[in-house]
């Protein structure tokens, strides 16, 4: 191995269309099913804004898109934030302090033992669509307004709630985003300038204004649905969400006694340069970074498990993928190799995309299975996926552990042409759950919030967790 980066993934959490946690993110994948629906009513005035016809000005085709159910709900309060601050705030600020919170909790990193702590924050994200919305009404603007409604203050807001001394900024380079923030996070770490880091990506549809450009622009599917690799693939589904992750150094890892829920081999970024057009995508770039990936980590193709590909169901972008993927990885193979996409599931998160689909990497190396690709019955005819040595998973594929380290991939490219790609492999999750487990004893079950209602409310997710799975309620 010639540059292996020794990192460790120790904490997760994410909010995403049919997801609203990581576990709920598995069983939706699992269970092959597709959270795709329509922009609710409470965003802005659809009918305002439709007409089936594409290109009439100011108007969309199409309102479907991967949701979450609730982008305005926050309690301020456990934070330390004012009720007139945080109305202020862009819902994509809130979305993160309290996905950072459950990540760092998911990592075993109480907030009072990381505050002042030299912990850097890279943030994915690219929309300003809550800010976009009130920049007309010149009154609603407040002295929370700047601090609430900008790019930088995304990841700013999570280093300052969690007095956090590292390195802090957001990255935004359209749909790779996150996965930029990811590289630049790896990077960090490697340098030695930090030790432990949170890297996340959100997206949040509150505006038409998007969706008419893009509709203008035909890249939405008239069909609703993110086809990827498949012969009816007529464009992407715009989505929403919000992923964190918690990244340490191995040795860090180590000392905190961190569960490793995956590691990272490798990871490089480039940028397609100069092509037909600054939103077409580059064949020659994206199978360079691909090239430069592996063969700098030394990963023998062979044991590359799947996949996970940027996928976003368009005529264009599909087969440029599939068939940089397949010259550079799979023609090297003795079996195909297997590919899909999460926004088949969830739809396009745009910024938040990369890590949606690191996400799902994770979840089927700890689960030894990788979920199916959805709505590709017919696969496209222009990618020759048996000279390639490709494989789209269609139905559930095992992936057993072996003696050998198996790895997996994910793909992640802008539109402005900047790609990102990020290589994982194995944590210890897998060999904690092979290990003989003591028997069940009886336990107390300890809640605490900031407020009366807050704890009710906990209470009450907890009931019902526990009554959807009774096999892990003590008896």
């Amino acid at each position: 191995m010639t540059q292996r980066t020794d990192i460790a993934i120790v904490g997760r959490a994410c909010r995403l269309p049919g997801a609203p946690s990581v576990d709920g993110l598995w069983q939706l994948l699992s269970e092959g099913r597709c959270a795709v629906s329509k922009v609710p009513s409470d965003r802005f005035s659809l009918d305002r804004f439709a007409h089936p016809r594409a290109q009439e000005r100011g108007k969309s085709y199409t309102w479907a898109a991967g949701v979450i159910d609730d982008i305005w709900s926050f309690d301020p309060a456990v934070l330390g934030i004012s009720p007139p601050e945080a109305e202020q705030m862009d819902p994509q600020q809130r979305m993160l302090l309290e996905l950072t919170w459950e990540a760092l909790e998911d990592a075993g990193l109480r907030p009072s033992s990381v505050a002042g702590s030299n912990i850097g924050v890279f943030v994915g994200a690219s929309s300003l669509d809550y800010g976009n919305l009130r920049i007309l009404d010149a009154a609603s603007g407040d002295a929370y307004a700047a601090t609430g409604n900008t790019l930088s203050i995304i990841s700013n807001r999570i280093s300052y709630i969690f007095d956090l001394k590292g390195p802090s900024f957001t990255v935004d380079t359209a749909c790779s985003s996150s996965l930029v923030a990811f590289d630049n996070a790896v990077q960090a770490i490697q340098s030695g300038r930090v030790d432990t880091a949170v890297v996340a990506g959100v997206n949040v549809l509150a505006s038409p204004f998007n969706f008419i450009c893009f509709s203008t622009a035909q890249m939405l599917s008239r069909t609703g649905l993110c086809q990827a690799f498949s012969k009816n693939a007529d464009g992407y589904v715009r989505s929403e969400g919000g992923v964190v992750f918690v990244l340490q150094s191995a040795e860090a890892a180590r000392r905190n006694g961190a569960t490793v829920r995956a590691r990272i081999v490798a990871s490089g970024i480039n940028s397609d340069g100069r092509t037909t057009g600054i939103s077409l995508p580059s064949g020659y770039a994206q199978g360079a970074l691909l090239e430069r990936v592996y063969r700098d980590a030394g990963i023998s193709l062979d044991d590359l498990a799947f996949m996970e590909a940027h996928g976003t169901g368009t005529p264009v972008g599909d087969p440029i993928e599939a068939s940089a993927i397949g010259t550079k990885l799979g023609v090297g193979r003795q079996a195909p190799l297997p590919i899909g996409s999460i926004k088949t599931n969830i739809g396009h998160t745009e910024p938040v995309s990369g890590l949606a689909g690191l996400m799902k990497a994770t979840l089927a190396l700890e689960h030894n299975l990788v979920p199916p690709s959805l709505h590709a019955a017919e696969l496209n005819p222009d990618i020759p996926f048996d000279e390639l040595n490709l494989r789209v998973v269609r139905e559930a594929l095992p992936i057993t552990r072996g003696p050998r380290e198996r790895y997996a991939g994910v793909n992640s490219f802008g539109f402005g042409g900047t790609n990102a790609h990020v290589v994982i492999t194995d944590g210890n999750v897998g060999a904690q759950a092979a290990e003989a487990a003591p028997a069940p004893t009886a336990q107390v079950l300890l809640l605490s919030a900031q407020t009366r209602a807050a704890l009710n409310e906990l209470a009450l997710d907890y009931a019902e967790r526990l009554e959807a799975e009774p096999e892990r309620v003590a008896t």
